[in-house]
C-alpha cells in the first residue's frame, strides 16, 4: 500500500497547534518505521482547514482519485479537515476504496468501518472551529465595548502588554497630527506627505518608509480621534486621541471632494490663495528670467489681467501690509489676558447648558431605540431596515458621548493660553511673513488667509480667516475695553464652544 504523509498547521492559530509540521513529520516517520509502510510522498501545508480550497490537500485528493496512492498518514483526523466539504470528499473516497486506509497516531480508518464514527469526529472538528470563531468574535466585541482595541493598533500607538492597554508610541505618535496638517493644506498629496515625514524622521515598525497606501490608511482612520470602528459600528475607545474629530472630518472632505494635488517642481507660497478680481479665475505662478511671477490663468478666456505679471517680492509687500491690520501691542495683549483670567468663572454656565442639551439628545436616542424595536417586533419593518436604523442610532450615541466627554474635560480657563497665543501670532505675522522662508510664508498664509483677489497689481479684496477677520476690523486706537469685548464675544468661542 502506497501512503502519503500529510502534515498541516493553521497559520492563523499557530500558537494553539498541538504539534508543529516538523514534529508531526517525525511522529509519522516513527509509525512508518514501526509498521514497515511504503511512503511515496510527504506533503506539508500551512493553511487553515476551516474552509475548502487548500491547494496541497486538493492535489493529494487527485493522487487518490487517479490511483497513485492508497493510504494517508496524519497526526489526527482534524489535520485532514475541519469543514464538511473536504470531510465529505475523504469519506466518499474511503467508502469507494480509493483510499484504503487513513492511519493516525491513535487509530486507523478503513472502507468497511462504520462511517458514523468518522463523521462524528469530523463534525466535532468542524464544530470546534465554529465555536472558536464565535468565541473570538464575542471576546472582541466585549473588548470594544470596554473601549479596548483587540488587534495590533495602527501606527502611532503601541500595545502596553503589562496593563493590556494601548498607549502612544513615543517615537511615531507626533507624526500622525503632522500628516493631517500637511494634507489639509491642500498642497501635499500622499507621495509628498510620505517624503516629508520620512525626511523628518518617521519610520514604520519595520524601519521602512511609509508607502502611499499606508499614508491614505492613516488619513482615513477614525481611530486617531479616539473612536474605534468595527464592521460599520463605532465604539468609544480608551486610548488617547491624536487629532480632533473636526480635523478628521475635514480630511475626509478633502479626500472625497476633489482630486489629489499634482506634484510641482517649484514651490510658490502664495499659489492657491490668489484670484483675479476681474474674472474670478485663480492666479498661478511660474519662473521667468530668474524671478517668480504671478498672473491670471484666464480660464474663462475673457480677461486681460493675464497679460499683467506680478513680481513675487512685490506681492510679499502687499500681503505684509494686510497683516499689519491685525497687529496689536503685546502690552495690550497681556492686559487682556490678565482680565480674562478673572472672567473665566462665569463661562462654566454656558458649558453646562451645552452639556444639558447633549444629555437630552442622548436620552432621546434611547426612546428612538425603543420605538424602533417595537416597530420591528410588530413586523412593520424588515430585519435589514431594523439593523440599519439601529446601527445609525448606535453610531450617533457614540458621537454624542464623545462630544460630552470632550466638553467635560475642557475647562474655559484652558482656552486663555491659546487665545493669548492667537493674538501674539497676529501681532507678529507681518515680521514673521516678510523675514521667513518660503515654508514659513506658506504656513502663515494658511493660518491667517482664506483668499486674496488682485486687480491692476493692487489688492482688490481680502478675506482673512476667523477670528483674524474680526481683529482686522478693530481700529488701531481702540480702547482696551473694546478689545476685551471682541476677545470675549468672538475669539474665546473659537476654542471651546461647539
Amino acid at each position: 500500500m502506497k501512503y502519503i504523509i500529510y502534515c498541516r498547521k493553521s497559520t492563523d492559530t499557530e500558537d494553539k497547534q498541538v504539534l508543529s509540521l516538523e514534529a508531526q513529520e517525525k511522529e509519522m516517520a516513527k509509525i512508518v518505521e514501526t509498521n514497515g509502510l511504503e511512503v511515496i510522498s510527504i506533503l506539508t501545508e500551512s493553511k487553515s482547514a476551516k474552509e475548502p480550497g487548500r491547494p496541497v490537500f486538493n492535489d493529494m485528493m487527485k493522487l487518490f482519485e487517479s490511483g497513485k496512492a492508497d493510504g494517508i498518514l496524519c497526526w489526527k483526523i482534524d489535520r485532514l479537515t475541519r469543514n464538511p466539504v473536504d470531510g465529505g470528499k475523504i469519506q466518499w473516497l474511503l467508502q469507494n476504496g480509493k483510499i484504503q486506509c487513513i492511519k493516525t497516531f491513535e487509530k486507523s480508518y478503513y472502507p468497511n468501518d462504520n462511517v458514523l464514527l468518522m463523521s462524528i469526529e469530523q463534525a466535532m472538528a468542524n464544530q470546534y472551529i465554529r465555536d472558536l470563531s464565535v468565541n473570538v468574535k464575542r471576546g472582541n466585541r466585549a473588548k470594544l465595548e470596554r473601549g479596548e482595541w483587540p488587534n495590533l493598533p495602527p501606527l502611532g500607538y503601541v500595545n502596553d502588554k503589562a496593563n493590556k492597554t494601548i498607549v502612544l508610541d513615543p517615537e511615531r505618535a507626533k507624526y500622525i497630527p503632522r500628516a493631517f496638517e500637511l494634507y489639509l493644506t491642500g498642497s501635499h498629496g500622499f507621495k509628498s506627505i510620505s517624503n516629508i515625514l520620512h525626511d523628518e524622521g518617521l519610520r514604520t515598525r519595520s524601519g521602512t518608509k511609509l508607502v502611499l497606501s499606508h499614508v491614505q490608511k492613516i488619513l482615513s482612520s477614525i481611530f486617531y480621534t479616539g473612536i474605534m470602528e468595527r464592521d460599520g459600528k463605532y465604539y468609544q475607545g480608551k486610548h488617547q486621541p491624536l487629532i480632533s474629530k473636526e480635523t478628521y472630518d475635514s480630511a475626509q472632505d478633502v479626500m472625497h471632494g476633489r482630486a489629489h494635488p499634482r506634484p510641482q517642481r517649484l514651490f510658490f507660497p502664495l499659489r492657491g490663495f490668489l484670484t483675479c478680481d476681474n474674472c474670478g479665475c485663480a492666479l498661478t505662478a511660474s519662473l521667468k528670467k530668474g524671478h517668480h511671477y504671478y498672473y491670471c490663468t484666464n480660464g474663462k478666456k475673457k480677461c486681460d489681467e493675464h497679460k499683467t505679471y506680478l513680481r513675487e517680492k512685490y506681492l510679499y509687500t502687499l500681503v505684509g501690509d494686510i497683516f499689519t491690520k491685525i497687529d496689536f501691542t503685546e502690552q495690550k495683549i497681556e492686559l487682556m489676558y490678565e482680565a480674562a483670567q478673572e472672567q473665566t468663572g462665569t463661562d462654566m454656565a454656558y458649558i453646562e447648558q451645552i452639556l444639558a442639551t447633549l444629555q437630552t439628545q442622548l436620552q432621546s436616542l434611547a426612546t428612538k431605540e425603543s420605538r424602533l424595536l417595537d416597530t420591528f417586533l410588530a413586523q412593520q419593518i424588515s430585519k435589514e431596515l431594523y439593523d440599519q436604523k439601529n446601527l445609525e442610532i448606535q453610531n450617533e450615541r457614540v458621537s454624542i458621548s464623545k462630544k460630552i466627554k470632550d466638553l467635560e474635560s475642557r475647562q474655559p480657563s484652558s482656552t486663555l493660553e491659546p487665545t493669548k497665543k492667537l493674538f501674539l501670532e497676529a501681532s507678529r505675522a507681518t515680521k514673521d511673513f516678510l523675514d521667513g522662508d518660503d515654508a514659513k510664508k506658506r504656513k502663515i498664509v494658511e493660518n491667517l488667509l482664506w483668499n486674496l483677489s488682485m486687480k491692476n497689481k493692487t489688492v482688490a479684496q481680502v478675506r482673512l480667516k476667523s477670528p483674524f477677520d474680526i481683529m482686522a476690523k478693530v481700529p488701531k486706537n481702540a480702547s482696551f475695553e473694546n478689545l476685551r469685548a471682541i476677545e470675549e464675544s468672538n475669539l474665546g468661542q473659537r476654542f471651546w464652544r461647539p
